[in-house]
């Protein structure tokens, strides 16, 4: 070999050690660039993949009405976000696109966002449009799936999980009968209530510091709405007797007074109450969806588990439970914490119960208690019989459907079995794909669930900037002193070997 060769193959070997390796932890693809298109963001203005996206480029798949995977995956890319330096996130572009376009409108998309924390672009159109854009990801939207997940939510099936200063647990169902929903009600109203509890059970004797009289001229009664009739009926059984979920939307009124001058309720609230006062004149208060504060107040209650739940200029704060106060000094307080059925394991919640919209199964411990030793829900006993031994039930009735495990799907018509997975297509819907691009739009490594790692999920992103040298990478050129070392060593060698070449050519 002539030392002009060899010095060219010592070049080699340099550039070769010299360029980066990749060791993504997501699953590396090897795909040809995706082609530009464009849709509307969350503020209804057109958006065009590849001329407004910038370069490292994180793509997701959603839709709003989603009650499981969705928020946990677009929490944890918010997570993704905060972990990046502002240089690295001047050079990230994070799309979230929508799997359900007949629903998410961007008036959706703005509500979802906005409640997330999530400030990058949400993406719909029509079917017609969104349709080539999955095709380009692979992605196979099922609409049953979508339908079984965003299936009306059943307070009854919620329960609260209680673990006490001494570290033993409860678990209680949720229960809503008359008098929670008017305690309830009532404080979301900011109003008082004066009841008494007797042999024959418990009585309303005023609202509001509004009183029945001693002599029992008149007395506070309860009516019922009937949905059918769409008219107010007296009720015929007592506030602990009627169960609030039959019945949600209930009247308080003089016994003297009339009836016809009760305003209706509006029955797309979840549950309501309404007062005429004694002077005639009507208040009404309507929720539109239960809260982490009924569900907790209604779990206690129908448990007989003395509570203290304080209303604030903050939200409604649980000071005491089980006759156990929480400290003044804070050295500890009660905790809530909410289920997350993906994951199946608790997760303390950022937001207070007012706040806490819809949840299945909460729990409260101390700000002390290790959460892991919190009890599950649901049992951990795996039936083999149920989604084939590879997931878990999820909803009731005609909702009813398999959560599958990773590698595992719904068999063909069949959405309370789980079979696995033949295809290399992804399913959203019932789970969910998402994808980093490099910055020629080239899908490089795709993360499937929302399971992953906010750490893992972040190293894949920067090892993805420093190769497109990105983000703050561009000067990082630096090989280690291993490197420097190995380099100077084999240019030398070479470099011996082209003297002594040339030295015997001489000769």
């Amino acid at each position: 070999m002539r030392p002009a060769q060899k010095a060219w193959l010592a070049l080699l070997l340099v550039s070769l050690l010299l360029a980066p390796a990749s060791a993504y932890m997501g699953k590396q693809l090897a795909r040809g660039p995706v082609d530009s298109f464009t849709l509307t963001d969350q503020n209804g203005e057109n958006y065009t993949f590849g001329i407004d996206t910038d370069g490292v480029v994180v793509v997701s798949f959603i839709f709003t009405r989603c009650p499981d995977v969705c928020p946990v995956l677009t929490q944890s890319l918010t997570a993704v976000e905060a972990e990046l330096t502002d240089a690295e996130r001047e050079d990230v572009t994070f799309v979230s696109i929508s799997v359900d376009p007949e629903y998410d409108t961007p008036e959706a998309l703005t509500e979802y966002s906005e409640r997330m924390g999530a400030s990058w672009p949400h993406l719909t159109g029509t079917a017609e449009e969104l349709q080539p854009v999955w095709d380009m990801f692979a992605v196979v939207v099922q609409q049953n799936v979508i339908d079984m997940h965003v299936m009306d939510y059943e307070p009854g099936e919620a329960s609260v999980t209680v673990v006490n200063a001494s570290n033993q647990s409860s678990h209680h169902m949720f229960a809503w009968s008359g008098w929670t929903l008017t305690q309830t009600m009532a404080s979301t109203a900011g109003w008082t209530v004066n009841s008494s509890v007797s042999e024959y059970g418990r009585m309303l004797h005023g609202i509001n510091g509004v009183d029945s009289p001693s002599d029992w001229s008149w007395w506070w009664e309860l009516n019922l709405w009937n949905a059918t009739n769409e008219t107010w009926e007296s009720s015929d059984v007592g506030m602990d007797g009627l169960d609030g979920m039959e019945h949600p939307h209930v009247a308080w009124m003089p016994s003297n007074g009339n009836r016809s001058l009760l305003p209706s309720p509006n029955e797309t609230q979840a549950t309501s109450i309404s007062v005429q006062w004694p002077n005639g004149t009507h208040d009404q208060i309507g929720q539109e969806t239960f809260t982490a504060y009924h569900i907790t107040q209604g779990a206690l209650n129908g448990a007989g588990v003395n509570s203290t739940i304080e209303a604030t200029s903050y939200g409604h704060y649980l000071s005491s439970l089980g006759d156990e106060d929480a400290p003044d000094d804070y050295a500890w307080w009660w905790n809530l914490y909410g289920w997350n059925e993906t994951s199946e394991l608790w997760e303390s919640s950022n937001v207070g119960m007012d706040d806490y919209l819809e949840p299945l199964h909460l729990a409260w411990a101390p700000s002390y208690t290790n959460v892991s030793t919190i009890p599950a829900p649901v049992s951990d006993d795996v039936d083999e019989t149920v989604c084939n031994g590879h997931g878990w039930e999820m909803g009731s009735g005609s909702s009813k459907h398999c959560m599958c495990d990773s590698g595992y799907t719904w068999a063909e018509g069949d959405q309370l079995s789980c079979v696995p997975e033949t295809t290399e297509e992804y399913n959203v819907g019932h789970s969910t794909i998402t994808y980093i691009l490099n910055a020629d739009l080239e899908p490089t490594i795709a993360w499937t669930g929302d399971s992953w790692l906010v750490e893992d999920f972040t190293a894949d992103v920067r090892e993805l900037l420093e190769k497109e040298q990105l983000g703050g990478y561009e000067a990082d050129v630096t090989p280690s002193p291993s490197l420097l070392m190995t380099t100077t060593a084999l240019l030398a060698a070479f470099a011996f070997v082209g003297v002594r070449r040339t030295k015997q050519d001489n000769e």
